[in-house]
């Protein structure tokens, strides 16, 4: 009976114990400073432009302002890899840096690189921790095309792409737009006249041997013109160049010489255009096209120009600011449009528009308009369109979740 008596006691104890434990627990504090989204917002007009970059803690709503953000001179674009963004501003020396968010959610610049003579990069594409690519452009100057570690954010080679220049470029070459497969680089160049305008009537792709460091080749295809805008799977800006999930490569050619907007391939395991696939953009919506927003399950969407006279720079005949694109839905296999997503939205700035996805449920896209900037979302299920936020500063040029 004693020893009962006792074993009771200790149990007891032991109980007690446990319950004093598990009542005087601290729950761990929840840092609500943290940033778990990243915006960049550009703001003003041509040249008084500034680019904000700045995190929130929860998924924005309502009117979002500018607040803890980092402030850069000129109009900027954003991308993302891992947990960090870039960003690159619009100005000599082309300048790409990267930043992460600190524990107050504030963004906080930890390394940059520059190309000196070159003003911005046409596109950036990550491969790697280690391994990445740039391309920088610059009216009238020669473009480069670097190799870079994104960790360290080090230039750790150059490829010379002196063979893929054409003599009548007097204007410039740009490199817009890349998709890597294998151990290629596919990458858009445009070539212009004096004027800055296309000197061809055909859509050029270089493909590159990064593990070499050198070109292959350059593909030429006439069915459609040359392409204006860049991208890559890293970007927020209109794609030119898209992988699927069977690793066929998908082309856009823009409106240009009398050539249509339109979709060419290369397919998986080749290095050349499929002679046998061509979609004609402009016979599909009835008007030019820009820009190859590619998710997978047959989530395929494009800008497509309402009034003709805006494209592809979003200007009238008179240069001024014109707002005419429209966000449409096209089957690359059938060749068909599907028509607009969302025809109750105010025309859009084209060339400033971006389509993310982070989840099996939204896509979210920007609607850059003149009198109005928000984001929206699309849901995958049933196709509906729904506004987000509005942004008080400015066109969003990024958003993203940063984990």
């Amino acid at each position: 009976m004693k020893k009962q008596l006792i074993g009771l006691t200790a149990l007891g104890i032991i109980m007690l114990t446990n319950y004093s434990c598990k009542k005087t627990e601290t729950p761990v504090p929840v840092n609500t400073n943290k940033a778990n989204y990243a915006l960049s917002v550009t703001g003003g007009n041509y040249p008084n432009q500034t680019t904000y970059l700045f995190g929130s803690n929860l998924f924005p709503t309502g009117s979002v302002g500018t607040g803890n953000a980092a402030e850069l001179t000129s109009s900027g674009q954003m991308y993302k890899y891992g947990t960090n963004v870039y960003i690159n501003t619009f100005g000599a020396p082309a300048t790409l840096r990267k930043y992460e968010f600190d524990e107050a959610g504030k963004p906080k610049q930890t390394g940059s690189f520059s190309v000196p003579g070159l003003k911005t990069f046409g596109t950036v594409d990550f491969i790697s921790e280690t391994e990445a690519y740039a391309a920088s452009n610059g009216y009238g100057g020669i473009p480069k095309l670097v190799k870079f570690n994104p960790t360290t954010m080090q230039i750790t080679g150059t490829i010379d792409m002196s063979s893929t220049h054409k003599a009548a470029s007097v204007g410039g070459d740009y490199y817009l737009g890349m998709v890597h497969r294998d151990n290629n680089l596919f990458m858009g160049i445009t070539y212009t006249n004096a004027s800055g305008d296309p000197l061809y009537d055909s859509v050029f792709v270089a493909v590159i041997d990064k593990v070499a460091g050198t070109v292959t080749k350059v593909l030429a295809d006439g069915r459609s013109g040359e392409m204006w805008t860049g991208g890559s799977d890293a970007s927020f800006s209109p794609p030119t160049l898209v992988k699927d999930a069977n690793n066929d490569i998908y082309v856009m050619g823009f409106a240009s010489n009398g050539k249509p907007s339109g979709v060419l391939k290369i397919k998986n395991g080749t290095t050349d255009f499929d002679a046998s696939y061509f979609f004609n953009l402009n016979t599909a919506t009835g008007k030019p096209c820009l820009g190859l927003y590619y998710f997978g399950s047959g989530q395929v969407f494009t800008m497509r120009y309402a009034d003709a006279v805006a494209y592809p720079f979003d200007l009238d005949a008179s240069y001024n600011p014109l707002a005419a694109a429209e966000y449409y839905k096209i089957d690359l296999t059938a060749k068909t449009s599907l028509g607009n997503i969302a025809p109750t939205l105010p025309k859009l700035f084209g060339v400033s528009t971006f389509m993310t996805k982070w989840d099996n449920e939204k896509i979210y896209f920007n609607a850059p308009a003149a009198t109005s900037n928000a984001v929206y979302s699309y849901q995958l299920s049933n196709g509906t369109v729904k506004k987000e936020f509005e942004l008080s500063a400015g066109q969003c040029n990024g958003f993203t979740k940063l984990n």
